[in-house]
């Protein structure tokens, strides 16, 4: 009796965090941003890949994953912007 009710609190609490789930809101992303391109990091930051055009492939070649390629998008009040990293041009410190 104590497993049909605990197989019983568990069916529920799974249906409950599956519709909760289902409805909770899509995340907010750039505009022009596909679904499968968009890997948000918080509400206000996320990154957006860019996928290459697919080349033909050699079947005699190692096959390994190529690096992916994309760019951080951040969210400000005016909306999304993409952000782009400038390295310095020396380093911290007197040696540069």
């Amino acid at each position: 009796m104590k497993t049909f009710i605990a197989s019983i609190v568990l069916v529920a609490a799974a249906a409950i965090v599956l519709s909760s789930a289902a409805g909770a809101d899509a995340p907010n992303r750039p505009p022009g941003v596909g679904i499968l391109d968009w890997i948000p990091i918080s509400d206000s930051l996320g990154i957006v890949l860019v996928r290459p055009a697919t080349r033909p492939v050699d079947p005699t070649a190692l096959l390994l994953a190529p690096p992916a390629e994309g760019y951080l998008m951040v969210k400000r009040a005016a909306g999304w912007r993409r952000l782009v990293i400038v390295e310095p041009d020396k380093g911290p410190g007197p040696a540069g």
